[in-house]
């Protein structure tokens, strides 16, 4: 099959599947819940991979002696990984929050204000991803692993937040 044709079929099915789900279920709370969950894990996969990918990418360009094949393979892999799972785990991860926000009208929680702050910076830290990918196919990264290993760290303490408010749902 053409490269070209499987780029555009993986993202147009998945827009298929969830329009028919989302016009089926539309009133259900549950699925949207359901939609935003799986979407969120399989972003969340990404944001915690993709640091460390940075991590190796940054170590291996420091070595005496970089090995060119491993370098082109983390550039292809971090490529991937952040246009054709993170980046459509995000977009469905958002819209189907809105499914949720919609189905609730529109009323919002102050824990629901602190959980959106934290996504907010999610979505910084997504752009930031995107922007360390860039560096590296342009070989031009200036940070160290040991950079990488600190902001491997950031997802992991939103997520925490995140589950937190989530569970708790503290009245403040």
């Amino acid at each position: 099959m053409n490269n070209k044709l499987l780029k555009i079929l993986q993202p147009t099915i998945l827009l298929v599947v969830v329009s028919g789900f989302f016009i089926l279920q539309r009133e259900s709370f549950n699925s949207a819940k359901i939609i935003h969950l799986l979407a969120l894990i399989s972003w969340f996969a990404g944001l915690f991979y993709l640091p460390r990918l940075f991590v190796y990418h940054a170590m291996s360009e420091r070595k005496s002696t970089p090995e060119p094949a491993l370098i082109a393979t983390l550039k292809v892999m971090e490529h991937k990984l952040f246009y054709y799972i993170m980046t459509p785990a995000m977009v469905l991860t958002i819209v189907a929050g809105f499914w949720m926000v919609d189905l609730w009208q529109w009323t919002f929680p102050v824990w629901l204000h602190i959980k959106l702050t934290a996504v907010a910076l999610l979505l910084i830290y997504h752009y930031q991803c995107w922007r360390v990918v860039n560096r590296f196919k342009e070989n031009t990264n200036n940070k160290s692993h040991v950079y990488y290993r600190y902001f491997n760290e950031i997802p992991t303490v939103l997520l925490i937040a995140i589950v937190i408010l989530v569970v708790v749902k503290p009245i403040l």
